[in-house]
């Protein structure tokens, strides 16, 4: 039989939760420990809904310069996305991201053979950060030449592509303008949260449809 800490071992490897959130998972199921998992999941997943408030973007592209990806991940608050830990947490997801294009495909790449994305974010999040992470948004596009601007308050984003190869200054010029003209429709917004979703969507669909030649 498996002991009541044997199981609270057991559901830490499982979800990456800490000691307390096991602790209080066995309890509510009574001992169970697939009860525990789910109780664990439906507590994530409500605390993601009330919690996010903050988020950063970040883009990268290839050596080519012909493939490019932003990302926006969501944190609770500001004090994290100011973190050095945070920013190489999402640097890591973001070298992931430029080789894959769907979300839960970046997600279960494993690091260095060894573990999946997620449970690194997992890890940073309970053990490190102590705060709720989520990769909320992945844009990826691909162009025979490609910039980008990120605003400096890393929340507004534009990749770019280029059906031939122009100046950096000219095509990163073109992407702060997608920003700032973005910017100015999404001022009417009421709520915080939908601007900046807005912006991001808003972003990245203006720069899959945006080729210049």
């Amino acid at each position: 039989m498996i002991t009541y800490y044997k199981k609270i071992k057991k559901l830490r490897s499982i979800t990456r939760a800490s000691i307390i959130a096991c602790q209080n998972a066995m309890i509510k199921s009574k001992g169970r420990l697939n009860l525990a998992i789910n109780f664990l999941i439906n507590n994530s997943n409500n605390r993601k809904k009330n919690s996010l408030k903050e988020s950063l973007i970040i883009c990268r592209r290839n050596q080519n310069q012909n493939k490019a990806v932003a990302i926006l991940i969501a944190t609770e608050t500001d004090f994290v996305t100011k973190n050095e830990m945070f920013k190489k947490l999402a640097n890591i997801i973001l070298e992931v991201a430029l080789f894959g294009k769907k979300k839960k495909d970046i997600l279960k790449y494993k690091i260095m053979n060894k573990l999946p994305l997620f449970q690194i974010v997992n890890y940073f999040s309970n053990h490190i950060l102590n705060e709720y992470i989520e990769l909320k948004q992945i844009v990826f596009i691909e162009a025979p030449f490609i910039n980008f601007y990120i605003h400096h308050s890393c929340n507004k984003a534009a990749l770019v592509g280029f059906s031939n190869y122009i100046s950096k200054n000219l095509s990163k010029n073109l992407a702060i303008q997608l920003v700032c003209k973005t910017s100015k429709t999404s001022k009417t917004s009421k709520t915080s949260k939908t601007s900046k979703t807005s912006k991001t969507s808003k972003t990245s669909k203006t720069s899959k449809t945006s080729k210049t030649s």
